[in-house]
């Protein structure tokens, strides 16, 4: 059973052009296993979104067509869709989720949000976590929400998150400035709102081992990035997995294998650091359960799979990639007609290359 040609793509993180996962070539490796159990007690998918209705930006909008049908989907009793602090909090509890446990977030707090989006999500009494930059509504911009509206989505129930104050590469900036960022953006929060977030989510989905740890000491529980797959309690707690949808991945077809997927558990994962210091990558990870036909497609690059016994999975890649963003979205065969899916976003500075 391979998996579907437009299955193997994922969407271009916030102002980069789309990314898809298969524009290298796939690696495969056919080493056969027993599927696991039919059914995972405490995984969750988390979706993100943006825009909504705004067609001048198509690689972070939604129609307001696909976001009715994204919906429709949704309100079918087979999903759970829950608040996501309390998704993470069950994770990390080890507290059990029911089986397709869905969570909402939008990033940015673009004002298509409150006018467009938010009416259709209460209708469908569907809880929303929005990830807000601060400087982006103090600096007053028309496509950005106001302070009133999040104090008013507040009091309808829509949960706020942290995004920095600038929104800025945080990454590619000094440590200290990060936390800069960091103890700004709270100030702000508790001027505004009276109460600092606890969940992050990194502008851009750009972390490393640094920024990470800065967003732990700044008293935040858990932090997501804009890479694909479900999660479960194997899954690094500050670097939690999102499908991102836009006008090109926002198909239903890819909006529902998305929300029926589960996490592939793996451990061991290389490179651990989410920004390069070698290129090209050598990536790897140790499978936790038995995974049949694991395929692996980088964004960019030819890879090579290779399966160190049953359990450890090697890619290479036929040579550097490109600066920027990188991503590689593994998958295999699930149980009852599912995908395991894992998937990596790493941002690769300009002139690092591999010693020797």
């Amino acid at each position: 059973m391979a998996v579907p040609a437009w299955a193997q793509s994922d969407t271009a993180t916030q102002k980069a052009a789309d990314v898809s996962a298969n524009s290298g070539g796939s690696a495969s490796s056919d080493v056969q296993a027993k599927p696991s159990a039919s059914k995972d007690d405490s995984s969750a998918v988390v979706f993100m979104y943006h825009r909504f209705g705004e067609s001048d930006y198509p690689s972070t909008n939604i129609t307001l067509d696909q976001l009715s049908a994204h919906i429709a989907e949704l309100e079918k009793p087979k999903y759970h869709v829950m608040d996501v602090a309390d998704i993470v909090a069950a994770i990390a509890d080890g507290k059990a989720l029911p089986d397709r446990a869905i969570g909402i977030t939008v990033d940015d707090a673009y004002r298509s949000f409150y006018s467009q989006a938010w009416p259709m999500f209460k209708k469908a009494g569907l809880p929303v976590t929005v990830f807000v930059s601060t400087s982006q509504l103090d600096d007053g911009y028309e496509s950005y929400m106001t302070w009133d509206m999040v104090r008013d989505l507040v009091k309808q129930g829509v949960k706020i998150g942290g995004h920095s104050d600038s929104h800025a590469h945080l990454s590619s900036i000094p440590i200290a400035d990060v936390k800069a960022e960091l103890a700004k953006s709270a100030q702000r929060f508790k001027q505004e709102l009276g109460f600092v977030p606890e969940l992050f989510a990194y502008p851009y989905g750009e972390a490393s081992s640094d920024v990470q740890q800065a967003v732990r000491d700044a008293g935040y529980k858990a932090a997501f990035g804009q890479q694909s797959g479900g999660f479960d309690k194997t899954a690094d707690m500050f670097y939690l997995p999102r499908f991102a949808l836009n006008e090109h991945y926002g198909s239903l077809d890819r909006f529902e294998l998305a929300a029926n997927s589960l996490p592939l558990d793996v451990s061991d994962v290389t490179p651990a650091d989410y920004t390069l210091q070698r290129n090209p990558p050598a990536f790897g990870f140790t499978l936790l359960q038995p995974a049949r036909d694991v395929q692996c497609y980088p964004s960019d690059g030819t890879a090579t799979l290779s399966r160190l016994g049953e359990e450890r999975v090697e890619v290479r890649l036929d040579g550097p990639v490109s600066p920027g963003r990188w991503r590689i979205n593994c998958t295999a065969a699930g149980p009852d007609g599912r995908w395991r899916w894992l998937g990596m976003l790493y941002t690769v500075p300009k002139g690092i290359e591999n010693p020797g």
